[in-house]
């Protein structure tokens, strides 16, 4: 990088700005002496080190081996520098000239003639200046002409390998961690990984248990910071870096509400004398932190000014930073203050937020280190619940709150008073009831909620019921609570609440067979876990599997990515790998990768595992919208028949006789081509059982179609596609034409007869369409045999079953094979199905 700079060939200047041991020095020193004669030979380097301002101009002549100006006198500032610049002129040796401890020029004449010499030296004159700070100059006026570099700290700070082979010098070898703990306590700051080196050689034991030590620094550290860098501050600085020390990090209004008005005239100060601290932009304000060792110094100052002062700037910054949305970052002031009561207000009013933002693990361990009477209180207990159960662990979900039933019982008084205790209880009751299946045998639940006063609890308490009337079956009371749910998260509520209350929504519309607006409200769930950075989350999983799902029964393709998401495992709470949002969303995704993998058998082993581990949940899921049958027909079209047999027997003893096993066994049978028995299992289904699900109907209604069209019943055909078609186009339904063999046929073969529905049925043969290609047409026998094929049935077989010879049947397989471009049954069964044949 300085190669590059002296290469530059503009007279470019090099600003190094650093506190004390930063490295500065060294590096140029380096370069100097290694660098420049092997890259550089012919490069002089004139070095002056500013120990006297008067002395400036004299070293650097005689360094340069030229004499003063033509008057026999000294000029001062610019004169001088006119004649430096001057002598340089006459020369036109490149040369790169070093000002180190550049920061103690401060006489108005010596910073005048520096910055005229900077501006007007020669092309051939590369100036680097070492500092603690910036001079006071016009450093704008290179900056326009592109002739200034700047480094700082962290351009010379040490990297991971650096420190570790510094601490190798001292015969100190650190492991990763103990390594990953000296570059967080030092940042790199090389004389400060030194003498943590030499402190470290000094102490054989563990380095873990020294490094420790250091957090809180030993002389030698406070040595070199007080000696070199904290002594030259004033009083006033001193005072304000003690009381912002106590937070990680602070914003001005923070140091503000500490230590009164002018932190931004201090801060300027510290960023004048580039005082090691580092500010970043969060949240649209900058937030800064100190050098670790330099904040430790200053909280053990603070620490001895007594507790009570402490206790008072800490419980200061705890309300800013309430103030300001801040909630993680005020917690552990309030943990340190032994007076509990400000911590039992902060909880009453912003525990459930931070159990919502993902940090009610963390807040549960630090109680129950630091305040374990007041996590023993029952509401947060009940709190305990909902994390528990935001993970998914309804195990540890039911302990805690059995724990909060004791309690209560004890003590029914609370830090979050009555209404606040009976709303969130009721909430978790109703959680917890949809996460353990038992929502039908829940409570009953007033159709008025009282209000909670906190917008979070009231929000979570409408979620919760909504959830629990939606699924024990009463649709639009559970509809108007979610609806209730999302106006109140609108206000001061964490997205992720939003996100629930959203995705909730889209279960309901499900549940009661709108695919369109299920597919809808999953797409505006997963935008708000697009725009507050949510994807992890299990809550975008199930938005993402909903609106998948609506996508596939809709005909249309799966989003890039969607399989993804649904399919990746992660490491649960309890150290087993597992999906990331429960096996139902593991189900679709499987569900599609069946249908668009390239190893279908593979793929339908995956859908065959996952949907296997649904059933076998405690309690079983209540499987609805046809997902069951849409992955047996998945299975037959990949030709595994024997795994959607294992799979709807498996069902069937789980989930009892329901609409969805039903419909699997009449599509096992279908295939086998007992039409009778496939009308004996459909017919009972749609005449005799109220409420059925969109998909689940419709599914029936082809069965029943395909089954009297092979039987030659053209009426009961007929009218079954009528009532097919007419809940299909309502819904918006296509998939069950693609899965049902010989449905799109039967749209075909009464095309124009459907009147106001016709459009739709035009859409539902054009999207089959697309799934072919433009193979060569079948015949019909041809399309008869290839349908033969995935059953595994030898030739003979299928030619007894057809009443022909074996060679027409091989006749007819080699016109499929050449048609299809394949050579082998293998390979025209895999084509078929790609392109939609099968």
């Amino acid at each position: 990088m300085l190669d590059a700079v002296v290469d530059s060939g503009n007279g470019g200047v090099l600003l190094i700005c650093g506190a004390v041991g930063i490295g500065k020095t060294v590096a140029v020193a380096e370069w100097a002496g290694r660098q420049a004669p092997r890259t550089h030979h012919d490069t002089r380097v004139a070095w002056v080190t500013i120990r006297d301002q008067t002395s400036l101009w004299p070293e650097l002549r005689s360094c340069l081996g030229s004499s003063g100006p033509g008057t026999g006198q000294p000029a001062a500032g610019v004169g001088e520098a006119e004649a430096v610049i001057a002598a340089l002129a006459d020369d036109s040796t490149p040369t790169v000239l070093v000002l180190d401890d550049a920061h103690l020029i401060t006489d108005p004449l010596a910073l005048a003639g520096l910055e005229y010499f900077l501006q007007y030296a020669p092309p051939t004159v590369t100036t680097v200046l070492c500092a603690r700070f910036e001079p006071p100059i016009r450093w704008h006026l290179l900056e326009l002409h592109s002739r200034l570099t700047r480094w700082s700290a962290p351009d010379l700070a040490l990297v991971p390998e650096e420190a570790a082979g510094l601490c190798a010098e001292h015969d100190c070898d650190l492991d990763q961690h103990s390594l990953r703990t000296l570059m967080s306590l030092t940042e790199g700051w090389a004389a400060l990984v030194r003498i943590a080196a030499i402190y470290l050689a000094a102490h054989d034991g563990d380095h873990r248990d020294a490094l420790t030590a250091l957090a809180r620094p030993p002389h030698a550290f406070t040595d070199l910071l007080v000696g070199e860098l904290i002594d030259t501050l004033s009083p006033a600085l001193r005072q304000f870096l003690t009381c912002t020390s106590i937070p990680e990090e602070f914003t001005e209004e923070l140091a503000d509400a500490m230590v009164g008005s002018g932190s931004a005239h201090r801060l300027y100060e510290l960023d004048r004398i580039n005082f090691p601290m580092t500010s970043t932009t969060r949240g649209g304000k900058v937030w800064h932190t100190y050098h670790p060792m330099l904040r430790a110094y200053f909280l053990a100052e603070a620490n001895r000014l007594g507790a009570d002062l402490c206790a008072d700037l800490r419980l200061r910054a705890a309300r800013q930073l309430m103030s300001a949305g801040e909630l993680r970052a005020a917690l552990p002031h309030l943990l340190t203050v032994a007076d509990h009561r400000p911590l039992a207000g902060f909880l009453a009013e912003h525990a459930l937020a931070l159990v919502f933002a993902g940090d009610g693990e963390a807040l549960f361990d630090a109680l129950a280190e630091t305040a374990p009477d007041v996590l023993a209180d029952p509401y947060l207990r009940l709190l305990q619940v909902t994390d528990a159960l935001l993970h998914g662990d309804s195990g540890s979900a039911q302990a805690y709150r059995d724990t909060a039933r004791l309690l209560a019982d004890d003590d029914p008084h609370s830090l979050a008073g009555p209404y606040r205790l009976e709303a969130l209880t009721t909430a978790v009751d109703a959680e917890l009831a949809v996460a353990t299946g038992s929502a039908a045998e829940a409570g009953t639940f007033p159709d008025r909620m009282p209000p909670a006063d906190r917008p979070d609890l009231d929000g979570y308490l409408a979620v919760t019921t909504g959830t629990a009337l939606a699924l024990r079956g009463e649709l639009a009371r559970g509809e108007e609570r979610l609806r209730i749910a999302l106006t109140r998260t609108r206000s001061r509520c964490h997205p992720r609440l939003r996100l629930i209350a959203v995705t909730r929504l889209a279960v309901t519309a499900g549940l009661a067979g709108s695919i369109t607006t299920m597919r809808q409200r999953a797409e505006r769930a997963c935008a708000i876990a697009r725009d507050h950075d949510l994807l992890d989350l299990p809550e975008t999983v199930h938005a993402t599997a909903l609106e998948a799902y609506g996508a596939y029964l809709q005909g249309t393709e799966p989003q890039p990515g969607h399989i993804r998401i649904l399919c990746a495992e992660h490491i649960r709470r309890d150290g087993t790998p597992g999906p990331v949002a429960g096996w139902l969303p593991h189900v679709v995704g499987s569900l599609l990768d069946c249908h668009h993998s390239a190893d279908r058998g593979a793929a339908a082993e995956r859908l065959r595992r996952s949907i296997g581990r649904l059933l076998d949940a405690d309690p079983p899921p209540a499987l609805s919208g046809g997902l069951l049958s849409s992955a047996v027909w998945a299975l037959l079209s990949a030709g595994e028949n024997v795994t959607a047999q294992q799979l709807t027997e498996r069902a069937r003893t789980v989930l009892g006789r329901t609409p969805d096993t039903v419909l699997s066994g009449a599509a096992l049978t279908a295939v086998t081509g007992n039409h009778h028995g496939v009308v004996l299992q459909v017919e009972p289904l749609l005449t005799a059982t109220p409420g059925l699900h969109p998909v689940t109907q419709l599914t029936g209604w082809l069965l029943f179609a395909r089954a009297h069209h092979q039987l030659g019943n053209d009426t009961k055909t007929r009218e079954a596609v009528d009532n097919g078609l007419c809940i299909a186009a309502t819904h918006r339904i296509a998939r069950p034409f693609f899965d049902v063999p010989g449905t799109v046929e039967l749209l075909d073969y009464y095309a124009g007869c459907f009147g106001h529905r016709s459009a739709f049925a035009d859409t539902v043969r054009a999207g089959h369409q697309r799934r072919r290609v433009d193979h060569p047409a079948l015949t019909a026998t041809e399309l008869t045999i290839l349908r033969q094929l995935p059953s595994g049935r030898t030739t003979q077989h299928i030619a007894d079953d057809l009443g022909v010879s074996i060679n027409t049947v091989k006749t007819h397989m080699r016109g499929i094979y050449a048609k299809l471009g394949t050579g082998s049954r293998m390979e025209a069964l895999q084509e078929a199905r790609r392109t939609g044949l099968l």
